[in-house]
């Protein structure tokens, strides 16, 4: 009890010395409701498939990390873990290096560019945050959209490769190295 008060106390300090703006502190109450709310409910027993749009609680979480309320790509499933990529709303502005195979081929960036024309589940582009592949409970949907990307498309395959690629090099070269020995005439 000692430890919760010292915390409540420290965020009641952030909270008055005006260190949270009012959208986040909103944000921020949301999240720890739906924490408190949910936490000892049974897990979700509808089927979750990769590529599929939901809309996630992600919680509170440092910068860069994503935090609060966003959707999310579904890119693998473990039971009741799921792997998702954060997708949230594109501003030219604060991101001017993105990724998109046919606009931006040759950029490096952590942020694959969706057009909402392409993309029925968005209504203005939108980014994928690449390099913040979270690890969450079925627990933290919120909602499923209508929508997803096909994990059988080439839009699909292009940001799970650039996922391993970037950021699992190691798994990603044991892989190829694999399917080559599997395919390989003998």
């Amino acid at each position: 009890m000692k430890e919760y008060l010292k915390a409540q106390n420290k965020t009641n300090e952030a909270i008055l010395g005006n260190t949270y703006s009012s959208d986040e502190l909103d944000r921020f109450s949301k999240s720890d409701y739906r924490w408190a709310d949910n936490r000892t409910r049974s897990f979700r027993h509808n089927k979750v498939k990769k590529g599929e749009i939901y809309q996630f609680e992600f919680g509170k979480n440092f910068i860069p990390e994503m935090s609060y309320e966003h959707r999310g790509l579904v890119i693998g499933v473990k039971q009741k873990l799921l792997y998702v990529l954060p997708i949230f709303s594109y501003d030219p502005h604060k991101h001017p290096d993105i990724y998109h195979p046919i606009d931006y081929p040759d950029s490096k960036s952590d942020m694959f560019l969706l057009k909402s024309s392409k993309f029925s589940f968005i209504i203005h582009d939108s980014l994928l945050k690449l390099n913040d592949i979270r690890t969450v409970s079925v627990n933290r949907i919120l909602y499923q959209h209508n929508g997803q990307i096909p994990p059988s498309s080439n839009t699909y395959k292009q940001i799970e490769t650039l996922v391993l690629q970037k950021y699992l090099p190691g798994f990603y070269y044991d892989f190829q190295q694999n399917i080559q020995a599997t395919t390989s005439p003998l």
